[in-house]
């Protein structure tokens, strides 16, 4: 009988152990994060539409200012490719405020600002904004689930020379 109890103690013991699963490094899963952000953040301000979109998920969705929602790489593709060749973007700034991690330790989400200037016939100007991404880890890389992103100003404001 006492063999048949410390069996099922080890066993439940076991269990509890088993279904708290694995912990996460919340620090090396942040630094994963912002090496992430910098990546596609890099990507964008060097206006590389295929490495930009080499950090979104297929089916991801994006909310731009102004625009519909839109959902898939290939109509991410055509905002990039929008944004990057015909509307006179000069430079784009994306910089991370920070990031929250689920304990689980596949999603996340990351709040921050971005800075976007725009050549136009009257001059540059300055549109300054912040965005919320939510993050997911498939197969042990992060990747942007969903991107939304809007401008402080009601209309962007001449760049100062």
């Amino acid at each position: 009988m006492r063999i048949l109890r410390d069996v099922l103690a080890a066993t439940i013991a076991m269990s509890a152990v088993a279904c708290a699963g694995p912990k996460v490094d919340i620090a090396a899963e942040t630094a994963a994060l912002d090496a992430r952000s910098k990546g596609v953040s890099a990507a964008e301000a060097a206006k590389d539409r295929e490495g930009a979109l080499s950090y979104w998920e297929a089916d991801a969705i994006m909310q731009p200012a102004g625009m519909p929602q839109l959902q898939g790489r290939d109509a991410i593709s055509a905002v990039y490719r929008t944004f990057m060749d015909s509307s006179g973007l000069k430079s784009f700034e994306g910089r991370s405020s920070g990031f929250t991690i689920a304990q689980s330790g596949d999603l996340a989400y990351e709040t921050g600002v971005n800075r976007m200037t725009f050549s136009t016939p009257k001059g540059d100007v300055l549109d300054v904004g912040k965005y919320i991404a939510v993050w997911r880890k498939t197969d042990g890389t992060w990747y942007i689930a969903a991107l939304s992103f809007t401008s402080d100003a009601p209309a962007p404001v001449s760049a100062p020379k």
